[in-house]
């Protein structure tokens, strides 16, 4: 029960930051902020870990982690995080 209702709410957030994203290149406008920084630091893990194939069902999140990839510095998280990856929940 509560595993599903921790989904439900994340399905949610996952919804309004598609709605955000889609039509617009960054959270706020078209310059990257500290808003899309933070935030795509809990979007970033690979599907088989999420549980979520963002490409397939929020492809204007997916677009956006995208455009975050592009920016100068950036590093996927295990390429900063030591140690071993997470155990797949999925």
């Amino acid at each position: 029960m509560i595993l599903k209702n921790l989904k439900s709410r994340v399905d949610d957030f996952l919804g309004i930051v598609e709605a955000r994203v889609k039509g617009r290149a960054f959270v706020i406008g078209d310059e990257p902020t500290i808003v899309d920084l933070s935030m795509c630091a809990y979007l970033s893990f690979p599907k088989e870990e999420a549980g979520y194939d963002l490409a397939v069902g929020h492809p204007a999140i997916h677009a956006w982690l995208g455009r975050i990839a592009e920016l100068p510095g950036w590093k996927p998280p295990y390429e900063l995080l030591p140690g071993q990856h997470l155990p797949l929940y999925v």
